[in-house]
């Protein structure tokens, strides 16, 4: 197994348990426009820590899919785009926390848009491909929209679809064995 996608595994399993994390510290503390408790700064700080693991485990799964004629430049783009805007977000929450408020919605949507469509085209890509189970590309395609809705309805419900994502997928990376190894090719006996 390609180190990188034993890594994007690990990543993903450690970002969906900081996503359960913020989800309770959401519970117990809402976090609010303005930062003046030691619970916002924890939640932020959780969420910016799940952030990086997710990048990880996007690396992970371009990992696993680089070179296959399903992957392509499609994939190539899903994965650069999650990136980009996972590391927007990163960015206006570190802003954000240093100013003690809320800062830069515009960006931060921005930043949710270029997520949107790229996990939306590595869901696609994941379906296409068949190298990761179905569910992983349907939940790519699903969680992060649905998330705005469902908080909606229960406050931090976007982070428990969040955690129900990239763990998923964290467990699909550990779960290839062979990781990138072609199946073998058998070799026709010889005549002796």
């Amino acid at each position: 197994m390609s180190s990188r996608i034993k890594w994007g595994g690990i990543a993903g399993i450690a970002a969906a348990a900081l996503f359960i994390v913020s989800a309770i510290l959401e519970q117990l503390s809402p976090l609010q426009r303005i930062y003046d408790s030691v619970a916002s700064y924890l939640y932020l700080g959780v969420v910016v820590a799940a952030y990086i693991a997710v990048i990880v485990a996007v690396l992970g799964i371009h990992a696993l899919h680089s070179g296959r004629p399903r992957y392509g430049r499609l994939g190539t783009t899903g994965t650069v785009l999650t990136i980009a805007g996972y590391l927007i977000m990163i960015v206006v929450r570190m802003i954000s926390m240093v100013a003690g408020r809320e800062s830069l919605g515009n960006v931060r949507i921005g930043a949710g848009l270029a997520v949107l469509i790229g996990s939306v085209l590595l869901g696609v890509i994941i379906l296409r491909a068949r190298i990761l189970p179905w569910w992983c590309g349907v939940l790519l395609i699903v969680a992060f929209p649905l998330g705005d809705v469902a908080n909606a309805i229960f406050s931090a419900a976007e982070n428990l679809l969040l955690a129900l994502l990239w763990g998923s997928v964290g467990v699909a990376l550990l779960a290839r064995r062979e990781g990138v190894a072609e199946p073998a090719v058998t070799q026709p006996a010889q005549a002796g």
